[in-house]
């Protein structure tokens, strides 16, 4: 059966096939997907290297089933190597896929959150730094903390107390400021109210980075950064009204009430409109524990101030008019 398709063949390329071998070799070729691309391929050798000589006897056969072995020598070689190489590329890339698997798993970071919602709350971090946070407050840190460096992201308000390692630096992060310390106790307030970071530094030192500046705190020292406008203010303070919180108090002194009101927004985690701008602008000293419900404290601060107030879910509307009978919704705490 070979030798009959390599004769048809053979007489078909040297010009001596008779009309009834044509018609028989392109039946076969009908019939066979492989013979046709078998002949097809021995066309392309013969047209490209041989010259017709039609002489050609018996010898024709012997040259393209010589042929016909060497091309399919170089096809058995081609799928050989084929074969191989992506039997090494799968080795490769299953190795290659065992390898990052393996990899994300001791590599991969988790994120870890501390919070503290309605209460004041105190965590112990893995190196040993004590944090306090604020009420409606939170850090943020890695699975990597501890390692080459110590950093945490704070939302809200936390007092820290650092312990001391030379050669880790802890950093607390806030609305892109970065204050760095080796060892030492401060306090960090970030209020995305008023678009301000403020640093204040009981003992040791502090660094405190923003893009634009690096100032270096002293202890009863003060930093308030403005986010929007970098404005950068230092000054000495009162740590009794920066750290008071962490003892159940809150103090603020000569305050405006339209700040005021800005802080009783993030420690009670509510909203306040104030209608009256002579109202907002008057200043005011405040004192009150941390278990205070907030309906308390605007009610001790409404007839010096004389207005009026209305609760409705978490939002306090705060009135000038001095006739409006306060109207109680709902209670904040429910």
């Amino acid at each position: 059966m070979e030798n009959d398709f390599s004769l048809l063949v053979s007489k078909a390329l040297s010009g001596e096939a008779s009309e009834q071998e044509r018609l028989q070799l392109s039946k076969t070729l009908k019939d066979s997907e492989n013979n046709a691309e078998l002949y097809n391929s021995i066309k392309e050798y013969w047209n490209a290297d041989v010259v017709l000589d039609k002489s050609l006897t018996e010898n024709v056969n012997d040259k393209i089933w010589s042929r016909i072995h060497a091309i399919e020598k170089k096809k058995s070689v081609k799928r050989d190597f084929l074969l191989f190489f992506y039997r090494a590329a799968a080795v490769v890339l299953l190795l290659l896929t065992c390898w990052t698997f393996y990899y994300s798993r001791i590599h991969s970071k988790h994120l870890y959150t501390y919070a503290a919602q309605n209460a004041v709350t105190d965590y112990i971090l893995q190196d040993g730094t004590k944090v306090k946070l604020n009420k409606n407050s939170s850090i943020t840190f890695d699975s990597s903390f501890g390692e080459k460096d110590r950093k945490v992201d704070l939302t809200g308000e936390a007092f820290f107390e650092v312990n001391k390692d030379v050669e880790k630096t802890f950093s607390v992060r806030a609305q892109n400021t970065e204050t760095k310390v080796s060892g030492t106790k401060f306090n960090v307030l970030s209020d995305m109210n008023n678009g301000t970071v403020t640093v204040a530094l009981v003992e040791g030192s502090v660094s405190f980075c923003t893009d634009r500046s690096n100032v270096v705190l002293h202890p009863q020292e003060e930093i308030i950064y403005n986010v929007a406008s970098s404005e950068l203010s230092k000054q000495v303070t009162d740590l009794q009204f920066n750290t008071a919180w962490t003892i159940g108090r809150y103090i603020y002194s000569n305050i405006s009430f339209g700040e005021f009101s800005k802080k009783l927004e993030h420690i009670y985690n509510v909203s306040i409109s104030i209608d009256s701008k002579e109202i907002a602008e008057r200043n005011i000293t405040a004192s009150f524990m941390i278990e205070q419900p907030v309906e308390e404290i605007l009610s001790a601060l409404e007839n010096e101030l004389g207005f009026k107030y209305v609760v409705v879910d978490r939002t306090i509307e705060i009135v000038k008019n001095k006739g409006l009978i306060k109207k109680r919704v709902r209670y904040i705490g429910e």
